[in-house]
């Protein structure tokens, strides 16, 4: 589903044109664990989050990908979830790389969409298993890659459409990578040293203060709910609680919870304020996604029965927003990417709707940049 080729010429009073919103004004779709649709006989427990494999996600409206690979040797690569599980194949005959390749190739000219692929959490690298995921990226994806390097343009306060335009000014749908974009793993030296040297090709991005760049340093807030309920109970907090806590008062929150990393000087400890209509350079990614190690079960039940029939009360429900209505990008603060497990697991049901029959979350973070999140019978 191209939803934002429908939304590219669009404009209203309070957002402005679509097309001129940095990234940091828009919101998108995106999928926990995105890589984990594999079937596996009893490894599933606790680790199989989809149900659709990357290429079908496109399809469904799925913008953001969050993409774990562990490195087999010879240059081959998979995706996978803890140490006992291993998802879709990244590399190779029908695996993800060439997935994407073959969504995009199969969009129109004049189709003017964006995808996010945040690659972390790297098992069995080193420095040439690095360069070989690299070179397999880029050789299999090629001009659909985002053609800016970092210390050209800031990939989340740019103009949404020059992120789609080449060195001639050519405009076509396109793919950027967030490497290494995990705040919760150690750093690591090779993307260091990259982020530093600018060595990474076009299309390729690293987030501050993790990694810092000489120019456009971005930053993802990225805090995973890590709760078992979505409310709160007697003993412990909720999905619910903690994520709205985490979106209007993102201040209290360290760069580094898990203590994996130290936030360099001169970089304060902790996140800035959250502003009505988003902070420059900064995405903020509300983790809907249930952990379910409390008392087991396997994520896509958890998906379905506890987090995403819940997630459009979120955002419509008016005793959480400002002014006492749903949820207005224009007026709380900006939700840039809706990241959930078994994402096509409810339907939008609106025949008015244009967005009718799409997965919710893609319903959702299409609404969300034309207008308010309330009932969804009411857009």
């Amino acid at each position: 589903m191209p939803w934002m080729t429908q939304l590219f010429n669009t404009t209203d009073p309070a957002r402005g044109p679509f097309q001129l919103r940095p990234l940091n004004r828009i919101t998108l779709p995106g999928t926990h664990d995105s890589g984990c649709y594999v079937d596996q006989t009893w490894s599933n427990f606790l680790s199989k989050t989809q149900m659709q494999d990357i290429g079908t996600q496109l399809q469904g409206g799925i913008r953001y990908f969050d993409i774990r690979p562990k490195f087999l040797g010879n240059g081959q690569f998979v995706t996978y979830h803890g140490g006992l599980y291993e998802g879709g194949m990244l590399t190779g005959a029908g695996g993800i790389l060439q997935q994407i390749q073959a969504y995009f190739a199969g969009l129109q000219a004049n189709d003017r969409e964006l995808a996010i692929l945040n690659i972390s959490h790297f098992s069995n690298f080193s420095p040439a298993a690095h360069n070989a995921l690299i070179t397999a990226i880029t050789a299999t994806l090629g001009n659909i890659l985002v053609q800016h390097r970092q210390g050209a343009i800031n990939l989340f306060d740019a103009p949404y459409h020059s992120l789609l335009r080449d060195a001639n000014a050519t405009m076509r749908s396109r793919v950027v990578v967030l490497y290494d974009g995990a705040l919760d793993t150690p750093i690591d030296p090779f993307v260091t040293q990259a982020a530093q040297n600018g060595t990474l090709p076009p299309g390729f991005f690293t987030v501050a203060p993790k990694y810092i760049s000489p120019a456009n340093n971005i930053f993802l807030f990225d805090q995973y709910s890590n709760r078992a309920n979505l409310d709160n109970n007697f003993f412990y907090t909720g999905m619910k609680p903690d994520q709205f806590d985490k979106l209007i008062q993102r201040d209290h929150y360290d760069y580094a919870p898990n203590a994996n990393w130290v936030v360099p000087h001169p970089f304060a400890p902790n996140w800035t304020n959250n502003a009505p209509l988003g902070v420059a350079s900064t995405m903020h990614l509300l983790s809907w996604t249930l952990t379910p190690q409390f008392r087991g079960g396997e994520p896509i039940w958890y998906a379905d029965h506890r987090a995403n029939p819940f997630l459009a009360d979120f955002f419509s429900d008016p005793a959480r927003w400002a002014n006492g209505t749903s949820y207005d990008a224009t007026k709380d603060p900006q939700v840039n990417i809706i990241y959930v497990d078994h994402y096509e697991s409810l339907q939008h049901n609106n025949p008015l709707s244009i967005w009718n029959g799409l997965a919710m979350p893609v319903a959702i973070a299409a609404r969300m940049n034309v207008g308010a999140v309330g009932n969804p019978n009411t857009w």
